[in-house]
């Protein structure tokens, strides 16, 4: 395989991620909840295969990187938050709306956290692609459930994003066993 093909490799899987984001987005304006929630999972798995072929094939690069995180705001941030927002908390305008920029700005202070923090074996602070598809999984919650506990859970998973707690990396996780 060509430098250059192997090179494009993960960028172009970031882009995929990047892509069902971006998608899910639209399907939650078009009230498809389902299949917006079946997107960010797709986004998941292609945020997980370009890290993956990125080492695999020694093509880890700061570009790379960067690129990651801005599909990562899309994908976990804007997308899992939009969905339970108009999905959720649409009768909930002026605090759903507040929890929603908060866990957007949360999430976009983590990534930039993270960018500049040397390699390590622990995240700090919960990553934002976990904390956006725990926030897409509350999506499927019975419709009993209160509005009010969507903004507290969202408030916590913000919080988590920027707090100094270490949370494993899963890729250290997966390479023990």
């Amino acid at each position: 395989m060509t430098g250059i093909i192997r090179n494009c490799i993960p960028p172009l899987c970031t882009l995929i991620n990047l892509g069902a984001g971006a998608v899910s987005l639209m399907f939650t304006v078009q009230e498809q909840y389902r299949m917006a929630l079946s997107l960010i999972a797709v986004a998941a798995f292609f945020d997980v295969l370009d890290g993956l072929l990125a080492r695999l094939l020694h093509c880890t690069s700061e570009f790379g990187k960067q690129l990651d995180s801005l599909a990562d705001l899309i994908s976990f941030g804007a997308a899992p938050v939009y969905l339970i927002f108009f999905y959720k908390l649409s009768d909930m305008q002026g605090l759903g709306a507040a929890a929603a920029i908060m866990f957007l700005a949360c999430g976009a202070l983590r990534l930039a956290r993270f960018n500049l923090l040397p390699p390590s074996k622990k995240f700090t602070g919960l990553p934002i692609t976990a904390a956006g598809i725990l926030l897409s999984c509350l999506s499927l919650l019975d419709e009993q459930v209160k509005p009010h506990l969507f903004i507290i859970l969202i408030t916590v998973l913000s919080l988590l994003m920027v707090s100094r707690i270490p949370f494993p990396s899963l890729k250290k996780i997966a390479a023990r066993k």
